[in-house]
């Protein structure tokens, strides 16, 4: 079962004002001013309300919370999902000499104790966490004895089993919550359904909380959509990356297609990266170093496991090499492009096959009723064993994915049938009663891969639509748009046909097909010296364009 946190309704905080905010946001962060919805959750945080931010990536969700906790006489906790996140939010904080502690898995003993000792004295502190760590005794007991100012949950719709991205250790903060009863909640996401939105204020106890949202597509991301079908792809692709200014990054559904386009874009001497969850750490971190200096201006071939946290603001393009599992995907990912407010490309190169594909990875966290009898039958051959199982093992006896073991033991731990100790779990009712519950166990997981299916057909829906891309995004999320947005390849058709034809193809005259590549030169020696040209054009070394183009 969840627990839903019940905490005595926070005051305003004294001495702490909008007006401080916006002060500090000039002072320290080197802003100029904040924009309205950043300005509508800090006052909310302010008059000690809780408050839902779902604001799109790239418009300054991380102020939402950083500024209160500077103007707090106590700490400020912020969980993250991603190890990466966390330690990308703690470099910039650290930059900025702002008070700042990390703790999670990573830390060293030492730094650690350090950090629990800091926590403990009070004062204003931003401390960045994940929802494992945050069960932790030495961390509750350091923060319990300072008192919790604000408690933000960051990518809040991890908590929500509708959300796109689901992860079963959120599922616990309600729990720590409870113990460490903060002022304020604040839940930040950048996509969010109004149902997944729901869900998050119920789970969170924050019924009665300040709703922050703002549209989901930017104003200077222009989106299109290319319909191209098997091998006709990767040669498109190679085109479409010569046309466009780097940096940007190409998104895959699978490690294979990575590297066959990284060895295509080495051919064609385009600097490149590549980035999945098949590489080493170290070479990962590399990837991603090279990726975001600020000198270097490359092309990121990646899976999804590459990009949130990441805030280049200079990346020119997104493009995605597969449709992607859910609309909500697809605009998180989008909108890691243009967040120096200039404008920059969102393509989805669309081919009706990849829906096959991402529907083949959604079924690897969705076990079937077969597998889930095999996982039942395993589970209970361990509940023998002292220390419990852990996903990995689970799914070795079972003879199914890891996906699948996961996504059962996070929804027996929900439910409280489960109990657990590390990365390990137990069942906490007998095995008779474990079978009983099965029947219920399957029609839950039917449940989620319906709502997979939907997902996916909205991506169909997306590609194939000939309304604005803008308003159908907005109308999917249960926002109000304008008619049209008129800069997406359906509202200005024109504007995009530039992306057709690579830059230097561009500039040609359009020519019939069957024609020559070159007209024919008059007689005399005007087709000599025009031949000789064009041969000194070609000894000639590449110069790339001052934006980063090819």
């Amino acid at each position: 079962m969840r627990v839903t946190p019940s905490r005595p309704r926070a005051r305003g905080v004294e001495g702490f004002s909008l007006d401080r905010a916006r002060e500090l946001a000039v002072r320290r962060f080197g802003l100029r001013s904040l924009h309205r919805e950043q300005e509508q959750a800090i006052g909310a945080v302010a008059k000690g309300q809780d408050v839902l931010v779902v604001l799109p990536t790239g418009s300054g969700k991380s102020l939402c919370y950083q500024l209160p906790a500077m103007l707090f006489d106590r700490p400020s906790v912020v969980v993250s999902p991603l190890l990466a996140l966390i330690r990308d939010q703690h470099s910039k904080l650290q930059r900025l000499r702002l008070p700042v502690s990390r703790l999670d898995s990573t830390v060293p003993a030492a730094e650690r104790r350090n950090a629990l000792e800091m926590i403990a004295n009070g004062g204003p502190r931003v401390v960045l966490t994940t929802p494992e760590t945050l069960e932790s005794e030495p961390l509750v007991d350091a923060l319990q004895c300072s008192g919790v100012a604000l408690l933000a949950v960051d990518e809040a719709h991890c908590i929500s089993e509708w959300g796109h991205d689901f992860r079963p250790a959120y599922l616990r903060l309600p729990a720590s919550i409870e113990r460490l009863r903060p002022r304020s909640l604040m839940a930040l996401t950048a996509t969010a359904t109004a149902r997944v939105r729901e869900e998050i204020n119920r789970a969170l106890g924050m019924e009665a909380s300040e709703l922050v949202v703002a549209p989901p597509h930017r104003h200077n991301l222009l989106l299109s959509v290319e319909h191209w079908i098997g091998t006709q792809k990767l040669p498109r692709l190679a085109k479409l990356i010569r046309s466009l200014p780097r940096p940007g990054i190409i998104y895959c559904a699978t490690v294979d297609s990575v590297d066959r386009i990284g060895a295509a874009l080495r051919a064609a001497d385009i600097p490149s990266a590549q980035y999945h969850g098949r590489m080493k750490t170290a070479a990962r971190e590399e990837a991603q170093q090279l990726f975001m200096s600020p000198e270097r201006r490359i092309v990121m071939i990646a899976t999804s496991a590459f990009g949130m946290g990441i805030d280049k603001p200079n990346i020119r393009y997104i493009v995605h090499y597969h449709a992607t599992g859910s609309l909500e995907q697809y605009l998180q990912e989008a909108g890691r492009a243009g967040r120096d407010g200039r404008r920059s490309h969102c393509i989805l190169q669309y081919d009706p096959d990849d829906l096959a594909i991402q529907a083949r990875l959604a079924a690897q966290g969705r076990p079937s009723p077969q597998a889930l009898a095999r996982l039942a039958s395993a589970l209970i051959e361990w509940s023998g064993e002292k220390d419990g199982v852990d996903a990995s093992s689970l799914a070795l006896s079972a003879q199914v994915t890891a996906a699948s073991a996961r996504a059962l033991l996070g929804l027996l731990d929900e439910r409280g049938i489960t109990t657990r100790r590390g990365a390990r779990y137990k069942l906490a009712v007998s095995p008779d009663e474990f079978l009983a519950l099965s029947r219920d166990l399957a029609g839950r997981f039917d449940t989620l891969r319906r709502e997979d299916e939907r997902r996916l057909a909205a991506v169909e829906q997306y590609a194939s639509s000939d309304a604005c891309r803008s308003v159908f995004l907005r109308a999917y999320f249960g926002e109000e748009a304008p008619p049209r947005c008129g800069q997406c390849d359906r509202c200005a058709p024109r504007e995009r046909e530039s992306l057709a034809v690579p830059r230097r193809q561009a500039r040609r005259p359009a020519q019939r097909a069957g024609t020559a590549t070159h007209p024919k030169h008059p007689p005399g020696n005007r087709g000599g010296r025009d031949r000789r040209r064009r041969r000194s054009r070609r000894r000639r070394p590449p110069t790339a364009a001052p934006d980063g183009g090819v």
